[in-house]
C-alpha cells in the first residue's frame, strides 16, 4: 500500500523538476535560434511569441517511461507503437510550429500516423473501436466501418484541442482535468501503466502552465504540444471505450457499457462541439469549414472582455458542468435518453453563446 502511494508522489515530484529543467533551457534555446511565430489579426496575441515548447512535454515523458521501464508494476511494451506514433506526430507538430506546410499534407501525414497507432499490434483490441456496447441498439460494428469512425475519432479530436493552444492555460488547464479524470479512471481499474501516463503528462502541464500565463517567459505549446496531447486524448477515450477491465468503473461510478460513448464525448464536450459548432456556421455561410476565423468560443469571451485567464476558467468549467450533469443523470437513463439530455444541455449553451456573440455586434 505504501508503494503504491510512493510510486506517484515521486513519478511526480520527478515529472515537475524535469519539466522545470527542460522548459527552462527551451526557453534560453528559443531565445537565441528566434523560435516564435508571428500571429495574424484572427489570433488573441500580438507580436512575438516564442511557439514550440511541447517538444518538451513529449521529451518528459520518454525520459519518463525510459527510467520506470523496470519498474515490474508498469508494462509499456503494448503500448510501444502509440508512443513512437505520439513522438513521431509532435515532430510533425514541431515541423510545422516553423515551416510552411499546407493542411492537406499535414493531415496526410496524419492519418498515416494514426492508422499506425490504430494498427499497433499488442495493443489492437484497445485502438479500434469494434463495439458500442449497446449505444442507441448498436453493439460491434464491421471492422472497416471500425476503422474509419476510429480514424475520425482521432483526426476529430487532434483537430478540437489544436485549436485551444491560442488561448494562455486553456489548453494546459484543459489537458490536465482531463488526464487526472482519465488517470483516476484507469488507476481505479488497475490499469496502471495508463495511470501513470496521464500522471506525467499533468506535472508536465502544470509546469508549463507558468510559462504559458507568463508576461516575461512566455511561451506556447504550438502544434507540436496540441497534436501531441490531442493524441493521447484521443487514444485514452478509444481506450476507454473499447476496454472492458474498465468496467471496474461501473461499480464505483454506476456507468452503464451502454452510456460509455456520451460520457466519452461529455470528457471533451467543449472543444469537440465549439469546433462542430464553427464549422457548420461555416458551410451555412458557404464557406470553407477549414476557413479560419473569430468565430470560436473563446474568441467570442475574449472579444467580451474576458481575459485569457479568465476565458479559460469559464470554458473548462461549462465543461465540467456539462460532464457532471450526465455523470449525475447516467445511472437512471438509457443511452437514447442520455444522448437527447446531452444535446439539449448543449443547444441550451449554444443559444447563450450566440447571445453572448450577438450583443457584440
Amino acid at each position: 500500500m505504501l508503494l503504491n502511494l510512493l510510486y506517484p508522489l515521486f513519478i511526480l515530484v520527478f515529472t515537475i523538476f524535469l519539466s522545470s529543467f527542460l522548459f527552462k533551457k527551451y526557453l534560453a534555446v528559443a531565445k537565441s535560434f528566434n523560435l516564435y511565430k508571428g500571429y495574424s489579426d484572427r489570433s488573441s496575441h500580438s507580436g512575438k511569441v516564442f511557439t514550440g515548447a511541447g517538444i518538451i512535454i513529449t521529451l518528459v515523458l520518454f525520459t519518463s517511461l525510459l527510467v520506470l521501464d523496470g519498474i515490474s508494476v508498469f508494462d509499456f511494451i503494448p503500448l510501444t507503437v502509440l508512443i513512437i506514433t505520439s513522438f513521431l506526430i509532435s515532430m510533425l507538430g514541431f515541423y510545422d510550429d516553423f515551416m510552411t506546410i499546407t493542411a492537406f499534407h499535414k493531415y496526410i501525414i496524419l492519418c498515416f500516423l494514426i492508422g499506425m497507432a490504430i494498427n499497433s499490434g499488442l495493443d489492437n483490441d484497445t485502438t479500434l473501436i469494434t463495439d458500442l456496447h449497446g449505444f442507441l441498439g448498436i453493439f460491434e460494428i464491421p471492422y472497416t466501418v471500425g476503422l474509419i469512425f476510429t480514424g475520425f475519432v482521432y483526426i476529430a479530436v487532434i483537430n478540437a484541442v489544436n485549436l485551444m493552444d491560442g488561448i494562455d492555460s486553456y489548453l494546459a488547464g484543459f489537458g490536465s482535468l482531463v488526464f487526472v479524470l482519465f488517470g483516476v479512471l484507469f488507476y481505479n481499474s488497475n490499469l496502471l501503466t495508463h495511470a501513470i501516463i496521464c500522471l506525467i503528462l499533468v506535472g508536465s502541464l502544470s509546469v508549463f502552465l507558468r510559462y504559458n500565463i507568463s508576461t516575461r517567459r512566455k511561451l506556447f505549446i504550438g502544434d507540436s504540444g496540441s497534436l501531441f496531447i490531442g493524441f493521447w486524448i484521443a487514444y485514452f477515450l478509444i481506450f476507454f471505450l473499447q476496454t472492458d477491465s474498465i468496467n471496474g468503473n461501473s461499480n464505483l461510478f454506476s456507468l452503464k457499457l451502454e452510456n460509455y460513448p456520451v460520457i466519452a464525448v461529455a470528457i471533451i464536450n467543449v472543444p469537440i462541439l465549439d469546433t462542430l459548432r464553427v464549422m457548420i456556421v461555416r458551410i451555412l455561410k458557404r464557406k470553407s469549414p477549414f476557413s479560419a476565423d473569430r468565430n470560436h468560443i473563446h474568441h467570442i469571451f475574449i472579444d467580451h472582455g474576458f481575459s485569457h485567464i479568465r476565458t479559460a476558467f469559464m470554458l473548462c468549467l461549462i465543461n465540467i458542468i456539462n460532464l457532471t450533469l450526465i455523470f449525475s443523470l447516467e445511472p437512471i437513463f438509457s443511452s437514447y435518453e442520455l444522448t437527447l439530455v446531452y444535446v439539449v444541455i448543449n443547444l441550451i449553451w449554444f443559444i447563450l453563446i450566440y447571445g453572448l456573440k450577438k450583443s457584440l455586434l
